[in-house]
């Protein structure tokens, strides 16, 4: 049962211009042992190495103050509750602030007073390259589905369990009966108790899932006549004094897929901003920066 009119998750590739405009997950990370790169290897997709020092723009200078504030979180001694904003000072320089976005900000989707000191330190990241795909990452999600039925559009409204199994219930009364359910949900939906589950969830889940947050980050593709920008850079990071940390990151995707097509990232405060804006005044206001960069 998927809810949504799609499936995949987090990994939704839409088509511009024939190449793939990853909606969702772009990047696989870390490719060595990683279980995506035998998919890849698999469906026979083709991979490029997104090379971190090959980007050009954006303050050494501001980031290397950054890291002797970030130094101090050694220091911390419950880093599970103390916010990032905490080693930083309350009133920072635009060239502070946009380090602030590009380091944290734009890897975790949210504000350093929304930020545990201990998020840099959960998770194993992956050895070897990052990869993105340049025939996509629907080309996976074709492969492991294969012939799994799916019903698109159905959204699940309760979860009961009992000696007999479980039932689960549709958005319209629908009833289906399974031995067993795996519940693969994004956290929001658990936030909002969209879901009725019977018996309720352990006290330990409800109180992770009430205390876990979610961050946001927004993507723009942009597909022009012509490549104005940086043709071999794998990136371009700007800071723009006015409003450090929008419009701060832009993938170049001429080195991918060959096309004259930007992806543009916003990430925390500057993405929620964009949510109350509607698509044109987004890209006007991307397109300003652009004008700006290139001025």
């Amino acid at each position: 049962m998927e809810g949504r009119d799609r499936v995949g998750g987090r990994t939704w590739t839409e088509r511009l211009d024939g190449i793939p405009a990853e909606m969702g997950a772009s990047w696989i990370h870390g490719h060595q042992g990683n279980p995506l790169t035998a998919l890849l290897r698999e469906t026979g997709g083709r991979s490029y190495s997104f090379d971190y020092d090959n980007v050009v723009g954006g303050d050494e200078n501001a980031v290397a103050e950054l890291d002797t504030y970030l130094a101090k979180a050694e220091e911390v001694e419950d880093p599970d509750t103390t916010p990032y904003s905490a080693l930083l000072p309350r009133k920072m320089s635009p060239a502070l602030r946009y380090a602030v976005n590009s380091v944290l900000v734009q890897e975790y989707g949210a504000e350093p007073e929304d930020l545990a000191v201990s998020a840099d330190e959960e998770g194993t990241a992956g050895e070897g390259s990052d990869f993105l795909l340049p025939d996509g990452y629907d080309r996976l999600l074709a492969h492991v589905r294969g012939s799994i039925p799916v019903r698109t559009g159905a959204v699940v409204t309760r979860i009961a369990r009992n000696a007999d199994g479980v039932t689960v219930t549709l958005e319209g009364g629908e009833i289906l009966r399974a031995d067993r359910c795996v519940a693969t949900v994004p956290i929001g939906v658990l936030k909002d108790g969209r879901i009725t589950f019977e018996p309720a969830l352990p006290t330990r889940k409800r109180e992770a899932i009430e205390a876990l947050g979610s961050g946001l980050l927004d993507k723009l593709w942009l597909q022009f006549p012509s490549v104005f920008w940086d043709k071999k850079a794998d990136a371009i990071e700007w800071f723009d004094p006015t409003d450090p940390g929008r419009w701060s990151l832009w993938v170049n995707g001429h080195r991918t897929f060959g096309k004259p097509v930007l992806l543009g990232f916003n990430a925390g405060r500057p993405a929620h901003d964009h949510a109350r804006l509607t698509d044109r005044q987004v890209v006007d206001s991307a397109m300003d920066a652009l004008r700006r960069m290139h001025a």
